[in-house]
């Protein structure tokens, strides 16, 4: 033991001290609009005289950089620099760090010395924010999931510690549409099932991204059938250079990420992760053991200089077992069995082809599928209630750009998709809370194959110097409803001011019914599209190159949204409704050490289910949002981030009484959504730590939620008893929680 203690002592400067400890930056300079390689472009590490040009492919490598951070610029003319000023360089890894560039609004006989920090495409004007992975990992009170972080956006809604779902301008969080890599993702998030607004933690490793673009509203015709928000993520493609790999230790579970080159011309990242709930439930004597497995991957490979193919994976599953009792009487929590699998998985081929110096072709061929099963009971009969849901699409669909002049370009895109559905369920006879019998009920639905399709073209024109405008028309068709809708979109950005400018955006936007709302009755083939008239105006000022200051005020019309009229299994798009407020945020990225953002939110949001009722709050309805956020690197590789939140409470319908029935007293509801949960605000702290070795490098962290303990109520739950009297519980969201993480660069 001597020994072997001796031997480690003499190990540790070798660890420590070794002088061959660099690492490298690598990545793509493309042309933003065609994605054409720009060959002499110049990237360099901003306050350095390091830097290199971009050859014939326009690829680049700068190599021997010493562990750190870098701020990064990317340059040629004719076109608007681009900065990323938050690149984290690891021992002997190569990070991957690639830009698209747009073409410059200014002379070329004039010195443009502004860096873009806030680059965008020509038809997102309004309500977009992009975030790198490196922002979505120090996020406090996030433990690094990207939908966490997104939640501290403006006009985002905080679902409370326990959930990670997106609530959009005061829509449902499946009003939202989500992308991986041009794939559509059914359930982004573990133990999150369509038609719920729960969900725990992000199924995407934020460590595979590129970068997110997040769309609160006014999105482009590329974008379809969904009313609220677009969440689009890209993979970042494997470097080419080195094999790097990460090992990533939470309380959440545990991660391996590995990324480098294969065959010639060809590069792969993939990840891997086991979820540690069930053990945490151990630890605390719950009855459920839920726990989750996921994997991300992603192959790219150049067959030549103008076509690339990229193979994308993915796959989950989330199981929860649960044998005992709760302290509370619910659907989900009065039987003392329950078995729950949920599954999904998507798998890809996005071909692009650069057919001119002026056009491009991506090609997209998928397979999702989604699924759960459920079977709930006692101990004795397992299977008092359950359920089997099934769907599956096989997809293809291309896109088609054009950029005719520097000013115009044109987008052309078709969509087809198969799809098969099953949904199966039985419930026993049960009576509600409210004494209201429900009688048992069987669904087995399982149509013929149908199909979706879509066609849409989206144009952006620089009409004059300082105005852009982008419009776009895209057809809907869902065979199974025999149903089709025409969307007209447009948006106009006036830059009045080198640093100003006025953005607006108008446009229609439908969603189809989901196969949850129509399986449970036949009568239901007769829903159709949901519909919303978006309506975005905003001021955008750039107080310096890192740092902007937005203003926005939106409304939303709805109309045909689908209810459910008297508690039965017939859906009725008797629904109408609006959504409307305004958000002022200032977002300075990282640099000069320190990140920060804020932003308020005021907003209505509310719904009636039919003209002869009256209109009540939407259950996401939340007036007043505050989220402050700062973060800031302290020397000697320490960061620490603060965050706070603070959100009006949820409507929700009280009780207001007890009714007799048969010896029984059972409860009176007020009038919908007619009373409010106390606000919820809190404060999260985050500290890391980075260690640096010969060869890797060790992140600490800890992300401690909820610093000052703030009791937030997310629910009620009533009780009558024996002699009518009314007993209120309160559920509490997470209290004080601390997270301990560990990442291990290699």
């Amino acid at each position: 033991m001597k020994q072997f203690f001796s031997l480690f002592l003499f190990l540790i400067p070798l660890f420590v001290f070794s002088q061959d400890n660099n690492g490298s930056i690598s990545g793509e300079i493309r042309d933003a609009v065609t994605k054409q390689p720009l060959p002499g472009a110049n990237v360099v590490i901003s306050g350095t005289s390091l830097g290199t040009t971009c050859d014939e492919k326009g690829y680049y490598v700068i190599k021997n950089l010493v562990p750190g951070k870098y701020s990064v610029k990317a340059s040629i003319i004719g076109y608007e620099s681009s900065t990323n000023p938050d690149v984290v360089v690891s021992p002997l890894r190569n990070k991957k760090i690639s830009f698209e560039l747009n073409t410059s609004t200014i002379e070329m006989n004039e010195v443009k010395i502004q860096s873009d920090y806030f680059a965008r495409p020509a038809e997102n004007v309004v309500s977009m924010r992009t975030l790198s992975p490196e922002e979505i990992r120090r996020s406090p009170g996030s433990a690094e999931d990207i939908f966490r972080v997104m939640q501290s956006m403006p006009g985002v809604a905080t679902a409370g510690g326990k959930s990670a779902q997106l609530i959009v301008r005061g829509g449902s969080p499946d009003e939202n549409l989500t992308l991986l890599d041009n794939i559509e993702i059914y359930n982004p998030i573990h133990f999150a099932r369509t038609g719920e607004s729960m969900g725990i933690i992000s199924i995407v490793n934020p460590a595979l991204l590129e970068k997110v673009d997040f769309l609160t509203g006014g999105f482009p015709a590329k974008y379809g059938d969904k009313m609220s928000s677009v969440f689009d993520m890209k993979l970042q493609d494997g470097n080419k250079e080195l094999y790097n790999s990460d090992v990533n230790l939470n309380i959440a579970g545990f991660g391996v990420t590995v990324d480098g080159p294969l065959i010639e011309n060809s590069s792969m990242i993939f990840s891997v992760r086991r979820g540690f709930l069930d053990v945490l439930t151990s630890l605390m004597g719950k009855p459920a053991a839920p726990r989750y497995y996921d994997a991300v991957g992603k192959i790219t490979y150049d067959i030549d200089a103008n076509n690339r193919l990229s193979f994308v994976g993915f796959y989950y599953i989330d199981q929860i077992d649960k044998l005992g009792t709760t302290k509370e009487s619910s659907a989900m929590s009065k039987y003392d069995y329950m078995k729950r699998d949920d599954y999904g998985s998507a798998f890809g081929l996005n071909w692009r082809s650069l057919l001119s110096e002026r056009a491009f072709l991506m090609t997209t061929f998928s397979r999702t599928g989604n699924g759960w099963t459920t079977n709930q009971g006692t101990q004795t009969n397992h299977t008092l209630r359950g359920e089997e849901i099934l769907e599956n699409e096989l997809m293809v669909k291309t896109e088609l750009t054009y950029q005719f002049s520097p000013s115009l370009d044109v987008k052309v895109g078709a969509m087809g998709k198969t799809i098969d559905s099953k949904n199966i369920s039985w419930t026993p006879e049960d009576t509600t809370r409210t004494g209201t019998i429900i009688p048992a009920t069987t669904i087995s639905y399982r149509p013929d194959l149908t199909n979706k399709t879509a066609f849409y073209l989206q144009s952006s024109y620089r009409i004059i110097e300082p105005i852009t405008i982008s419009t776009g028309l895209r057809y809907d068709h869902f065979a199974l409803l025999n149903a089709g809708n025409m969307s007209p979109r447009v948006a106009i950005s006036y830059r009045f001011l080198e640093s100003t400018s006025l953005n607006f955006a108008w446009g229609k936007y439908i969603q189809s019914p989901a196969s949850f709302q129509i399986s449970p009755d036949p009568r239901n083939l007769d829903l159709r599209y949901s519909t919303a008239i978006h309506f975005v105006a905003g001021l955008e000022h750039r107080l310096a190159d890192d740092t902007r200051v937005t203003v926005e005020a939106y409304h939303k019309e709805l109309t045909n949204i689908i209810v459910d009229p008297d508690s039965s299994n017939l859906l009725l798009n008797t629904g109408t409704g609006y959504a409307r407020g305004v958000e002022l945020s200032l977002q300075k990225k990282f640099s000069d050490g320190f990140v920060g953002s804020a932003s308020y939110s005021y907003s209505v949001s509310k719904r009636q289910d039919n003209i002869t009722l009256p209109e009540y709050y939407f259950e996401y309805d939340r007036p007043h949002i505050i989220n402050l956020l700062a973060g800031m690197e302290i020397g000697e590789g320490w960061q620490i981030g603060a965050k706070f939140q603070f959100a009006s409470g949820n409507p929700y319908t009280p009780v207001v009484g007890v009714i007799k029935k048969g010896g029984v007293f059972y409860l009176i509801d007020g009038a919908v959504n007619s009373a409010r949960y106390p606000d919820y605000h809190k404060v999260d702290i985050r500290v890391d730590k980075q260690f640096i070795f010969a060869g890797w490098a060790l992140t600490a962290y800890l992300d401690l939620w909820n610093v000052y303990n703030r009791d937030n109520i997310m629910s009620y739950s009533y009780k009558a008893d024996t002699n009518g009297n009314i007993t209120m519980t309160p559920k509490y969201d997470f209290g004080i929680m601390p997270i301990v993480g560990l990442t291990a660069k290699f």
